[in-house]
């Protein structure tokens, strides 16, 4: 008999599940878009997080301009499911990878990332023999230090080539100032990302002193959203992790709710000890932080491939056959872990959302 967890109480799922609580998922999308409104900053959301096609379809009824991917496969699987407007926030390189673009612009609006000139020359002639024209963003390192090309000279004269290159339309340019969204100190953060966009408005001005147009500035992630959400001159931004939240973020942006869980099962309690059924294949353990755990009074102690330990503080007892739930550290790399979302609305799963992007990185 197949197992259906659809009116199951959170409690009495099949474990380990990922949630989804519903009605603060609804208030996380709601409050970027209140935050943003209808002002010049538009919010792009990144689908890297959730990669979930109902979620993003959620962020754009809510007015999301369109959804960014990092990977050519979750644009694939956002496409496949309607939506038409994603811009690849990442370098496409390559044949095979150029084709598969190429293909998606049959019927999306598809929008890449691009530092090289050898790339440029690639996806134009790619573009050209298709008889498509691609849009594309230059990527300028702002001081991540990561992808793109450097501010000034260096991109003029990428976009210079880019606007001559037929089957190539130059949209702009992006940035991401991801050295700066996990900074603790709120001051310190908004210095760090002021710094930043001061680069890509400067290269934006050089650009347009160049006769180059520059419509979209795109940058910013949720831990800047509120700081470059408001930085003149960006049109818009590319945060991701507020939808969904994990224990992480929450240190940096209290305001959206934790709308993603695990829930799993305690199979084993010796003492002070209790083991779960969620370990490093079902919960990953970046950013050096622990998740939070419900019942409070249990911390982390330490994950193997299947199991993770708990050590009791002051927490309840625990017995073989608890529920426990946790907030993961890390929710991007967690999500990727499963197939589907189960939605949670009044402590009930109401629905399975499939993780489409899931695994998706070619």
């Amino acid at each position: 008999m197949q197992y259906s967890p659809i009116g199951v109480d959170k409690w009495d799922v099949d474990t380990p599940a990922l949630c989804i609580d519903l009605p603060a998922l609804d208030r996380n999308i709601a409050r970027m878009a209140s935050f943003l409104g209808d002002g010049p900053t538009r919010v792009r959301p990144h689908s890297k997080t959730h990669k979930c096609p109902t979620i993003a379809w959620k962020q754009l009824e809510a007015g999301a301009i369109g959804i960014t991917c990092a990977k050519l496969g979750e644009a694939e699987a956002m496409a496949s499911a309607g939506i038409k407007d994603i811009l690849i926030a990442n370098q496409v390189i390559g044949s095979t990878k150029i084709r598969r673009l190429i293909g998606l612009a049959a019927d999306t609006r598809i929008m890449v990332a691009v530092e090289a000139a050898e790339n440029a020359r690639e996806l134009s002639e790619a573009a050209v023999a298709s008889g498509r024209t691609l849009r594309t963003l230059i990527e300028v390192d702002t001081g991540m230090g990561r992808c793109g090309v450097l501010p000034g000279e260096e991109t003029i004269a990428l976009a210079r080539l880019m606007s001559s290159l037929p089957g190539l339309q130059l949209e702009g340019i992006m940035g991401y100032e991801g050295h700066a969204v996990m900074v603790p100190d709120g001051d310190a953060r908004r210095a760090t990302a002021h710094a930043s966009m001061a680069l890509l408005i400067q290269t934006r001005d050089d650009l347009l002193a160049d006769g180059i147009p520059v419509p979209i500035v795109s940058a910013g992630g949720s831990g800047t959203y509120n700081i470059t959400g408001r930085y003149p001159g960006v049109t818009e931004i590319q945060a991701g992790s507020y939808a969904t939240m994990d224990a992480r973020y929450a240190t940096i942006i209290p305001e959206f709710e934790h709308a993603l869980t695990l829930v799993a099962q305690v199979i084993s309690v010796r003492g002070d000890k209790a083991v779960i059924d969620a370990g490093l294949k079902a919960l990953t353990p970046e950013f050096g932080k622990q998740p939070v755990i419900q019942p409070t009074g249990w911390t982390m102690e330490k994950q193997s491939e299947e199991h993770s330990t708990l050590s009791r503080q002051d927490g309840p007892a625990l017995k073989p056959g608890d529920k426990v739930e946790l907030i993961p550290s890390h929710g991007c790399t967690t999500i990727n872990l499963y197939d589907a979302y189960h939605v949670l609305d009044g402590g009930r799963v109401v629905a399975l959302w499939p993780i489409a992007g899931r695994g998706k990185l070619q």
